[in-house]
């Protein structure tokens, strides 16, 4: 990705060469990232927060609020999204959906189709984060359950 956007960068400022698929390629390639990087973050419990009041909550509490917000509101809505985000690459790829840009990226149905899987990817990480706060409240906060 970063081949991509130092040349896309080099070639428009020294050669005066603009590619509207490389730009395109540099947003899809962005957007992959992202999509796929969600769980992850998540599972590593680096995404951002605002930890007003958490950060005053006992630690079992903020388990609890972790499952009970894994199970309302993140894996519903990341289901919801699945759900949509493959009729939406579908139907792109039926379609065979290009770029609106008249020298832009074919095969639009590719970035459409990161949506559900990196949707799936989130909702696991949500499982995975709700086991673990599962085993820390069986256990106790000692370790010794």
């Amino acid at each position: 990705m970063m081949l991509v956007i130092v040349f896309d960068v080099i070639s428009r400022r020294f050669f005066v060469i603009g590619s509207i698929k490389l730009q395109e390629l540099e947003w899809h390639l962005h957007g992959i990232l992202f999509l796929c990087c969600l769980g992850f973050t998540y599972l590593k419990n680096a995404q951002v927060r605002v930890e007003l009041l958490r950060e005053k909550l006992s630690p079992r509490l903020q388990a609890w609020i972790e499952i009970v917000g894994c199970l309302l509101f993140l894996i519903p809505y990341c289901l919801v999204l699945v759900y949509f985000g493959f009729d939406f690459a579908h139907r792109a790829f039926v379609g065979n959906e290009v770029s609106s840009a008249a020298e832009g990226l074919p095969f639009r149905w590719i970035i459409k189709g990161f949506i559900p899987l990196g949707l799936s990817l989130l909702a696991l990480a949500g499982i995975a984060v709700i086991l673990r706060n599962m085993i820390f409240l069986s256990h106790g906060e000692d370790g010794n359950g």
